[in-house]
């Protein structure tokens, strides 16, 4: 016959059987697990494997290409370089939010976009690693400085190249981020100085710390998403038209302004255009 404490303790190795048995949740698409951080934001899931840009901003620079097979034009120096006229601005506000997500034997959406670490020789499909984000930082250009700059004070070239590609004039980042490793099964790897870069590759002018034997926590600056700007020429150095999220592998170009609604507001229409293959800037593309 079970006593009080016998009963007990049968409750109790029971609630501890079934919590040591629960399995982590696996992420198995990091493409929409990146999709699902940036676009409720506005911002389109960096997939391309770029290098980081100098001064660690990506802002300014001319691209063309496809959401998934993204091209280099110019860098941001050459048509929107970091002067008083064209200062980049950070917003912190209102996205505090944590995102974790896990991966076995991968770094998930840490390898998709712009590099700063990769999984190193010793990272094993044995071993879960999980992603902690601890808010998000928006970075962006001031469309006004944009458009004074345009007429006043960008070169001949960079107009030109702007009739046919646009630039990144919004990007979304992380400024800190936890990696925690284990074994399936939840055994840790006893994670040191010594050891981590069996596991994690860093990339040359990454910051990170070792903060116990299982998580490392990198503090440098990891783009996830972005905003691409377009300037027509009947625009007249107007930031208008932007792309802020994809469908089909194709940017959807949006006018942000409201004009029609102004002149209009029983009229108004959501005016979009989708580019397929490389950013071009032609008439017949703009409804």
């Amino acid at each position: 016959m079970f006593n009080r404490k016998t009963i007990s303790t049968l409750i109790l190795s029971s609630t501890l059987l079934t919590f040591s048995c629960e399995k982590e949740e696996i992420s198995n698409d990091p493409v929409s697990e990146l999709n699902a951080i940036v676009r409720p934001l506005g911002f389109i899931g960096f997939q391309n494997a770029m290098e980081r840009g100098d001064g660690d901003t990506h802002t300014g620079i001319m691209i063309g290409g496809t959401p998934t097979s993204l091209s280099y034009v110019s860098n941001y120096k050459t048509c929107f370089p970091q002067i008083d006229q064209l200062q980049r601005y950070q917003d912190k506000a209102n996205i505090n939010k944590s995102y974790s997500y896990t991966y076995q034997g991968n770094l998930g959406f840490l390898t998709l976009g712009i590099p700063i670490v990769s999984a190193g020789l010793g990272l094993k499909d044995n071993m879960n690693v999980q992603i902690e984000i601890n808010g998000l930082t928006i970075e962006y250009m001031d469309s006004i400085d944009v458009t004074d700059w345009y007429r006043d004070g960008m070169r001949d070239t960079c107009r030109d190249y702007l009739k046919n590609f646009g630039f990144f004039i919004q990007t979304i980042h992380t400024e800190s981020m936890k990696l925690s490793i284990k074994r399936v099964g939840g055994t840790d790897i006893g994670l040191s100085a010594d050891n981590v870069n069996d596991f994690f590759e860093f990339e040359a002018g990454v910051h990170w710390e070792v903060i116990d034997e299982k998580t490392v926590e990198i503090t440098s600056p990891h783009t996830l998403g972005y905003q691409i700007a377009l300037m027509r020429p009947q625009d007249n150095g107007q930031v208008l038209m932007r792309a802020t999220h994809v469908e089909e592998n194709k940017f959807v170009f949006e006018e942000i302004g409201f004009a029609d609604a102004m002149t209009n507001p029983d009229q108004t229409e959501n005016k979009s255009v989708r580019v397929d293959g490389a950013i071009q800037l032609k008439d017949h593309l703009i409804k």
